[in-house]
């Protein structure tokens, strides 16, 4: 006989009395008060700087270690993301790398597999306890240590912010309703979409390795996490929308705190990886379909991909070539002291010219394999 499910009582009741709560007196307080400007500005506010502390600080900056942040960045991150009631950033961390270096597998704290309800938020109220594993780096933060033994404290006071602005203004309840008890519910959930519909629904561009995909209407809710497949292929970077056109407000909000000198060393992956990576899985979604295809049309276009595809990957590693050179380059000019104006500009122009031959050679590899891509799908459909 199967053993009967057990429940973290807690969490449990916090995850689900919450939402309840939160169910009944939002229509409530619609019905009896129009909400007030400042009701509004203190939800969006505090569900905006909770929100981004999980994105920025809990995800990319302790979990990943995606670029380096001064005290008071770390600090801020630590009080705001306990807000969340999502744990401590030790313990969230330590979840976290579990579930990349075990994606999609039972050792996966919140597998996809299990169902889209178990991803999203059953998996927090099971009493399993997960002991802390691969977060020895974190444990070396004092800052990390302490918010780790008072997360629930310090994030009880970050929410009754809204509750200090009620009594200040006499309007209790509606700070309460919307600033507190909306705030943390929508919190919760825009987090956990991450875990349950970031797993089950969009795009793969990037891999097809796992579950994760890119899914670019949950980006604003969830402060630019949306990218999932590229963040699991490349999850050090730190950005998700690595894209100038994709929705990542973490992103545009460590950059700016990069100019202040708040944040620095920003890791990334390579204009040249994306492409190949992309490049890959589109050939390798065409030569699914030629292989439907029968063997007179099938072979001559595979060879066709086949050499558009190395043109391509030339191409790119040539470009990324030149740069690795330009800045090998003037590092040794620094080191020798004889990075002057004129070795410079000399070597800047040298460098320019090089890169408009390269780009314009990448130019013309990427449009021969537009064509042999177009000439695929032309076959397939008259095959």
């Amino acid at each position: 006989m199967p053993q009967a499910k057990r429940w973290n009582v807690l969490n449990t009741s916090f995850l689900v009395g919450t939402l309840i709560l939160a169910l009944v007196l939002v229509p409530w307080r619609l019905l009896v008060a129009r909400p007030v400007l400042g009701e509004i500005l203190t939800f969006a506010v505090m569900t905006f700087l909770v929100g981004t502390a999980i994105s920025g600080g809990y995800h990319r900056l302790f979990s990943h270690r995606a670029y380096k942040a001064s005290w008071p960045v770390r600090l801020f991150f630590l009080c705001f993301g306990a807000a969340a009631f999502e744990n401590s950033a030790l313990k969230w961390s330590s979840d976290h790398r579990i579930h990349h270096r075990h994606v999609d597998t039972d050792q996966d704290p919140y597998e996809i597999g299990k169902g889209f309800w178990y991803a999203h938020w059953t998996w927090a109220m099971e009493a399993k306890d997960l002991p802390l594993a691969g977060v020895a780096d974190l444990e070396q933060d004092p800052l990390v240590r302490w918010q780790h033994r008072n997360h629930f404290l310090i994030g009880a006071l970050v929410s009754l912010i809204p509750l200090g602005i009620g009594l200040a203004t006499g309007n209790v309840w509606g700070y309460l309703v919307w600033g507190v008890l909306l705030r943390i519910v929508v919190n919760h959930h825009t987090t956990f979409l991450i875990n349950s519909a970031a797993h089950r629904f969009g795009s793969r561009p990037y891999t097809d390795k796992n579950t994760a995909r890119d899914n670019w209407l949950l980006a604003p809710l969830t402060y630019g996490e949306g990218y999932h497949n590229f963040h699991h292929l490349w999850q050090w970077d730190y950005r998700n929308g690595a894209l100038w056109y994709q929705w990542d407000s973490t992103k545009w909000l460590l950059n700016v705190l990069a100019w202040f000198g708040l944040v620095s060393g920003f890791r990334r992956v390579s204009a040249s990886a994306i492409q190949r990576a992309r490049l890959h899985m589109e050939e390798k979604r065409l030569r699914e379909r030629l292989a439907l295809a029968s063997p007179g049309v099938a072979t001559p276009m595979q060879q066709r991909l086949a050499s558009a595809r190395l043109k391509v990957d030339e191409a790119l590693a040539a470009l990324s070539e030149r740069r690795e050179t330009f800045r090998a380059r003037q590092a040794e000019w620094k080191a020798k002291g004889r990075a002057r104006a004129e070795a410079r500009r000399e070597a800047r122009e040298e460098w320019k010219a090089a890169l408009v031959q390269h780009r314009l050679e990448l130019r013309a590899a990427w449009a021969e394999w537009r064509a042999a891509r177009r000439e695929v799908r032309t076959a397939l459909v008259f095959a």
